[in-house]
């Protein structure tokens, strides 16, 4: 059993050469949406406490009893962030006096775009169907880096990724060398603000004293 630790201490420097750096996860920023084409909302009847789940393709306009809804837009989250929805849209009640809704719902934020009046409650519940815009951009893949001699992560061009190669029917951008003082450019020395020139002598005080101070 004394035996035990010397063994496992042997065996660390083994284990750190064979630590393997693997390459950091491909993310969109966190301002990247993807445009579906149904918004999904739930509908809370007051009177009878009954809820009824609405699908309503974008651009087009759905009746649920007295409502008419609207979906302009529907966007959600890549999958590689967290999972948000948002739509733009439109409620309006047939009956008089209530006031209709216009703007975003959004599951990350309910309490900001829910359509409420004393019969309904409206909130979006997600989007789904089929991709359209806004499309994000494909991720740029990410190389592993390598593993230096002491086995802290090396970045992949310093550990031996070969640079682009310039495209056909260019020239390849030339290497900069250190310039000699004497290469070096010189720049002219700044000019000096112009002196102010002395006020002109007044003809009224030709003939007068100097003025003399104590």
């Amino acid at each position: 059993m004394r035996c035990l630790p010397a063994v496992l201490l042997a065996g660390l420097p083994a284990c750190a050469h064979a630590v393997e750096w693997l390459a950091p996860p491909a993310m969109y920023p966190p301002d990247t949406w993807q445009g579906r084409s149904v918004a999904t909302v739930r509908v809370l009847d007051k009177l009878d406490a009954h809820v009824q789940m609405l699908d309503i393709p974008t651009g087009q306009d759905v009746t649920y009893k007295s409502l008419t809804l609207h979906a302009t837009s529907c966007l959600q989250r890549p999958p590689t962030l967290p999972a948000d929805s948002a739509a733009w849209m439109e409620v309006h009640d047939a009956h008089e006096g209530m006031v209709a809704f216009q703007g975003w719902m959004a599951i990350g934020e309910p309490a900001t775009g829910v359509f409420q009046n004393p019969l309904y409650d409206v909130q979006l519940a997600g989007c789904s169907g089929d991709a359209v815009a806004p499309v994000p951009p494909p991720l740029a893949t990410v190389a592993a880096p390598g593993v230096g001699a002491d086995g802290s992560p090396v970045p992949a061009a310093a550990a031996g990724g070969t640079a682009p190669s310039p495209a056909p029917g260019t020239d390849a951008p030339e290497a900069s060398q250190p310039m000699s003082p004497t290469q070096a450019p010189t720049m002219p020395p700044p000019a000096s603000p112009p002196l102010p020139m002395p006020p002109a002598p007044d003809p009224g005080d030709e003939g007068a004293a100097p003025l003399m101070l104590h």
